[in-house]
């Protein structure tokens, strides 16, 4: 029945967080939300847009997910198949699954072999999550990467203590589960890998059942890709590795993004990215994961349990997490990537933080003849309530705004609904339309579209004429090579200026329409 309560007022809190959360609120949410909603509607797996350029897409509808995984949109499914294809139907999915990280952080406690009254106050931070409250209840990869990442660091140091078949079969499954849910959730394999070394108990053995129980998850999505991209996973997706900034990762063609080119950028051009997705990288695990205030005890817990197989494997995680999202991916990772990777590890880092606060108190005790557990109590409380002033800072300042009229979260939903009208109101049936964020315009204006490349105006006409694009929504928030374009809209001659709107930001918004004429100027 305790356990029953934590998870309880954890759905309570998700469901006071979704009231406030009314649209997915940016790209990612955006794009699982709408392929949901595809799916729901009978249409399946496919694109009504294109976001990105790197498979050499030959038009719409394009297969989804050969860059993002697919998860997250048949979690968003579910739940809509019942009630409807709305996001507040997707939303109750990732309320109920946030609502179980309580009970890893319990179990994650259990692992670490802290005293019983540790597990529930590790579980007390949980509710208290810091930057990631909204992002666990939108349609986006978080709450289902906690819970399946996390369970798989659990499962795995579970099963290097008692190593049984299912365990290892299990920990590969969730493996699986992670991968399904982020494209670098396969990252999951190394920790589960070293886990079995750990074990020295059947090693090939183990081995075989954590690898079999990832490709039984995997398979079938393996023969998904195979018919529709005629490889396992999208070998587009490999071109980010060769970017040099990250809006190359809307650039046109893709096939520009080769080891040549960025070999030639210069070993300090690409020296320098690493070193700055490093530093970035590194103040995100401080102030997102840690909170700045409880980082010091997570690590002090962890120093202080290193010997404990879940302390071991969540370092070997964050080790792989960290080097990958600064080294292979330096532009990515410090947009987000290492944000949504690093959930995984929440579980085990909020059951570490009593231990470390627990040795930190008991060394001042010593010097300082504190009461040790009176010390600890009050310590810990104003740990907790911290975290609690932080996490409705942040939700409000990212949810609703400092600013009047619309919220914050959903500014780019109504910006884009407003775009719609004007462009309806120019043209009945616009056709395809060339915008910065085509997952949001299309759950906006249910129009097709097309994402404006990275790029000169050149290569905008490049795939305006490829794709039959008719018009560019050109924002505020554009290309840099867009920036005499942005300024002048009248500068080329196969664009019309047909019309500006100010937006709910106050920022100007030009509706450019193709002339077919121009077509060979």
């Amino acid at each position: 029945m305790r356990t029953l309560r934590w998870a309880m007022t954890a759905l309570l809190i998700g469901i006071l967080a979704a009231h406030w959360v009314r649209q997915p609120g940016y790209m990612d949410a955006e794009y699982y939300f709408s392929i949901a909603k595809e799916v729901t509607e009978g249409r399946g797996l496919a694109e009504p847009f294109l976001w990105n350029y790197l498979d050499d897409p030959q038009g719409l509808p394009h297969p989804s997910h050969l860059y993002w995984m697919p998860l997250p949109s048949l979690i968003s499914a579910l739940p809509m198949r019942l009630g409807g294809s709305t996001f507040r139907w997707a939303q109750t999915a990732f309320a109920l699954l946030s609502a179980a990280l309580p009970l890893l952080t319990l179990y994650a406690g259990r692992l670490l072999q802290a005293d019983r009254r540790h597990w529930s106050r590790g579980a007390t931070l949980s509710l208290v999550p810091g930057f990631y409250l909204a992002y666990f209840v939108t349609t986006d990869s978080f709450a289902p990467y906690a819970l399946f990442g996390g369970l798989a660091l659990l499962v795995a140091a579970h099963a290097t203590e008692d190593p049984r078949t299912w365990r290892w079969l299990l920990a590969g499954a969730l493996c699986g589960m992670g991968h399904l849910t982020r494209a670098d959730g396969f990252l999951l394999l190394v920790p589960a890998a070293f886990a079995v070394y750990l074990s020295k108990h059947h090693r090939w053995r183990s081995v075989l059942f954590v690898v079999a129980g990832y490709a039984v998850v995997m398979a079938p999505w393996w023969a998904r890709n195979l018919v529709v991209a005629g490889a396992l996973l999208s070998p587009g997706s490999l071109r980010t590795l060769w970017a040099l900034r990250y809006d190359e990762l809307f650039i046109h063609p893709a096939s520009v993004l080769t080891p040549a080119r960025w070999w030639s950028s210069g070993l300090d051009v690409i020296l320098l990215a690493r070193l700055r997705a490093a530093g970035t990288n590194l103040l995100s695990l401080v102030a997102v994961n840690g909170l700045i205030f409880l980082g010091p005890f997570m690590a002090m817990g962890a120093w202080k349990l290193r010997g404990r197989p879940l302390v071991r494997l969540a370092i070997v995680y964050l080790s792989v997490v960290f080097l990958s999202m600064s080294l292979a991916f330096p532009f990515a990772g410090p947009r987000g990537g290492f944000f949504h990777s690093s959930v995984a590890l929440m579980p085990a880092l909020w059951a570490m933080v009593p231990l470390g606060l627990g040795g930190a108190v008991a060394w001042a005790s010593k010097k300082r003849r504190w009461q040790e557990e009176r010390a600890f109590r009050v310590l810990f409380g104003g740990a907790v309530a911290l975290a609690a002033v932080v996490t409705a800072s942040v939700f409000v300042s990212r949810v609703v705004g400092t600013g009047p009229g619309v919220w914050l979260w959903e500014r780019s939903h109504q910006e884009y609904q407003d775009a719609g009208e004007v462009l309806r109101a120019l043209d009945r049936d616009p056709g395809l339309v060339a915008v910065n964020n085509p997952p949001g315009f299309y759950l906006a204006t249910g129009l097709g579209s097309v994402v404006i490349p990275d790029g000169s105006p050149d290569v905008l006409k490049r795939v305006m004429l490829q794709y039959g694009v008719e018009w560019v929504v050109l924002e505020a928030n554009h290309p840099a090579g867009l920036n005499e374009l942005y300024l002048d809209p009248g500068r080329v001659s196969w664009l019309a200026p047909a019309w500006s709107h100010v937006n709910a930001s106050g920022e100007t918004v030009w509706f450019l329409r193709w002339k077919p004429s121009t077509a060979t100027d």
